[in-house]
């Protein structure tokens, strides 16, 4: 439909050798447009830091909260594995107790007889009668105590529980760590994703408000041919002019809406609310050719995933260790210290009691528990299995992630430079079309089209730059490094 419009304006254009020259005064005005669209820019930046793209992804590790979580992560695995290692040293608790009975403890010694044996005296023998001993209540203990105690325990042998428990903690920080890392590589990204979006959104802004402009004085002109009564311009054709002019204008007003949600987007990234100037610039175009080879070296060497897999194969393998210590006994030194303070030195609180200690050798073996530390193997077994699955799952993925992410770019590089070339070409054949306009070999409408060429082939470019760069990052998302082909 816009193609209809535009090649209906070019024939109305194209009927008064007055409207070239002024579609010719045009093409200068744009260029002056863009020259001052710049100068405004510049004057209005001043107020504002130009953050470039290194300076934002740093802002970003500083300030994201994805990545304050993952570090928080790092810490609650660092303090597991303190805990693990708490095993390996003794275990020392101490106790107090102070007690209010009603009584004193008493302890009710019996009534009992107590016979005495006939006594034998120079032939003679002298029986005597039995004494009766009454009952006897004894006081144990003053009726207010405090008790003080003082357990050691330091287990010697656990059927290898405490080592398998920190290779458990030692393998959880490993994957902790990645899961900071792939939460910097996924914000880099981000930074990447958003901080180009906004420079090509620039660009293509400008180059639709050159557009525009241009249009704009072509709407000038054909309501002046229109007013004053060439014949040649009808009422009609200003309406179709007016309606193109609406529509582009509208089209400008979402390309510069753009601008704000890719930059408001790389605000919520950065994890600030202060307002920030990017580069006027295009966006970096790098045509290195990446070998295959040595990308998958890289990932295998840096991919956070695939180093959590590596990691979580060891902590089910040490979960197999913890699962089988159980069917072992546990073997501990034990110790003890007691203090008893008790106002009454007579009876079990006496000088003697009162301080006691012990120390011992305790062992503890398993017999039968329902057939749960079986389970518990079986379990932890299959779970190693499911990871190792997860794991070739994961190495053919790679593989197929880095031929697709390499085919991309390489892609990519052959489409900037092919529009890259059809830019240049398009530039030479409106600088061309321009001086055969000035020598009276080409109408309006050839202009006109030179130009339209031109920014559209602009516009192709800006897209084709940020196609290469999102490739190039993605390679990068997915090998957990920078580039390189050492």
């Amino acid at each position: 439909m816009h193609i209809r419009r535009k090649t209906k304006l070019f024939r109305i254009l194209s009927r008064d050798f007055i409207i070239p020259l002024l579609i010719f005064f045009l093409f200068n005005a744009a260029n002056n447009y863009t020259l001052g669209l710049r100068d405004q820019s510049s004057d209005s930046t001043n107020n504002k830091k130009v953050l470039s793209l290194k300076e934002c992804i740093q802002i970003a590790l500083e300030n994201n909260h994805k990545i304050k979580a993952s570090s928080e992560g790092i810490n609650i695995a660092d303090a597991q594995k303190k805990q693990a290692e708490s095993g390996y040293w003794p275990q020392v608790s101490a106790s107090g107790v102070y007690s209010l009975t009603n009584k004193d403890p008493m302890y009710i010694l019996p009534g009992f007889k107590m016979a005495i044996p006939p006594i034998s005296f120079a032939g003679y023998s002298i029986s005597m009668n039995d004494i009766n001993v009454p009952e006897e209540d004894i006081k144990l203990m003053d009726k207010q105590n405090f008790h003080a105690s003082v357990d050691v325990t330091y287990p010697i042998y656990t059927g290898g529980k405490v080592q398998a428990i920190n290779k458990e903690a030692m393998n959880g920080i490993e994957i902790a760590r990645q899961d900071y890392k792939k939460s910097t590589l996924e914000v880099e990204y981000d930074v990447k994703r958003f901080y180009y979006a906004t420079l090509m959104a620039t660009q293509i802004y400008k180059i639709g408000k050159d557009a525009l402009d241009r249009l704009n004085v072509t709407l000038e002109l054909t309501e002046s041919l229109y007013k004053n009564g060439s014949g040649k311009t009808t009422k009609l054709d200003y309406l179709k002019n007016k309606v193109m002019v609406d529509e582009a204008r509208a089209l400008v007003g979402g390309l510069e809406n753009n601008i704000k949600s890719a930059k408001q987007a790389l605000k919520f990234t950065l994890g600030i609310d202060k307002d920030f100037n990017l580069p006027d610039e295009n966006i970096p175009f790098d045509s290195t050719a990446w070998d295959e080879g040595n990308l998958l070296v890289q990932a295998y060497n840096n991919n956070p995933d695939w180093i959590k897999l590596n990691s979580a194969v060891s902590l089910y393998k040490a979960k197999i260790d913890n699962a089988k210590s159980d069917f072992l006994p546990s073997v501990a030194i034990m110790g003890s210290f007691n203090q008893n303070f008790n106002s009454y030195k007579y009876g079990i609180s006496n000088n003697i009691n009162s301080t006691l200690w012990m120390i011992g050798l305790g062992v503890e073996i398993p017999v039968f528990n329902g057939f749960r530390t079986k389970n518990q193997v079986n379990e932890a077994e299959a779970q190693l299995k499911n990871i190792k699955q997860q794991k070739d799952l994961m190495h053919d993925a790679l593989i197929l992630q880095i031929k697709e992410a390499l085919n991309n770019s390489e892609t990519s590089v052959a489409s900037v430079r092919n529009t890259y070339g059809a830019m240049q070409s398009a530039s030479e054949s409106r600088s061309l079309t321009e001086r055969a306009f000035q020598q009276d070999m080409a109408d309006a409408k050839d202009l006109l089209e030179s130009q339209i060429t031109e920014s559209l082939m602009e516009v192709q470019y800006q897209k084709a730059l940020y196609d290469h760069a999102m490739a190039e990052a993605k390679l990068e998302l997915i090998i957990g490094s920078v580039l390189n082909n050492n």
